[in-house]
């Protein structure tokens, strides 16, 4: 059985099936059941996005098996694809649905599996002015004017000072005064439009007390 390539004709075959299925139709006999398994698992990342998908675990003498992939909100299909085992590459970002019926003589079952196709990550970096070393007191100016957005904006640059202070802001451009000597592990995470957050940055102030210019 082929697939339907568009999405409102395809609900209608899938619910004529189930309907079948209810009044004790041959579309799911006993023994015959659809099983996907994915890798990755789950399905999802940053696109591009090969998922490979397996029907090999289905249930029954299986002798087809048909898969068909929608993307979330569009009503044509972006695939059809034969075989027990497929793969497939996303290219944009997005949710898809990936349909799989397995077929054995007149009879077939139908299951389905999400997969979660999301941007780029972005990326933090930033400087700092003076480095590595200030006097306790002083006031480091960090600048993430560097950070970048593949696919889209950093809209707000989260500061960890390492003294126990934090600041959230939308402009890559901070200042901090440290008041007591120490070695403090600054971090910065950046947020993108799409709600993703980079891998955190990381760069280490040494504070010296007053007057002691470099003290090792």
């Amino acid at each position: 059985m082929l697939f339907p390539m568009n999405m409102k004709a395809w609900r209608t075959v899938f619910g004529a099936l189930l309907l079948g299925l209810v009044l004790g139709g041959c579309t799911s006999p006993t023994g015959l059941r659809a099983v996907i398994t994915t890798d990755p698992h789950p399905p999802s990342g940053p696109y591009p996005l090969s998922v490979t998908f397996d029907g090999t675990k289905s249930v029954g003498q299986i002798e087809e098996w048909n898969w068909v992939i929608f993307r979330e909100g569009r009503e044509e299909a972006l695939a059809t694809l034969s075989g027990p085992v497929v793969a497939y590459e996303f290219a944009e970002r997005g949710k898809y649905r990936v349909y799989l019926e397995v077929r054995s003589g007149m009879h077939f079952h139908q299951t389905s599996v999400e997969v979660d196709v999301r941007s780029k990550l972005p990326t933090a970096r930033f400087t700092a002015d003076p480095f590595p070393e200030v006097q306790e007191g002083h006031t480091v100016t960090f600048d993430a004017s560097s950070s970048f957005d593949p696919d889209g904006e950093i809209k707000t640059y989260v500061w960890s000072f390492g003294d126990g202070f934090w600041e959230e802001t939308t402009s890559p451009k901070v200042s901090h005064k440290y008041t007591a000597a120490g070695e403090y592990r600054v971090q910065l995470v950046v947020e993108d439009d799409y709600g993703d957050r980079s891998l955190p940055a990381e760069l280490r102030i040494r504070v010296v007390p007053k007057g002691c210019g470099s003290c090792g």
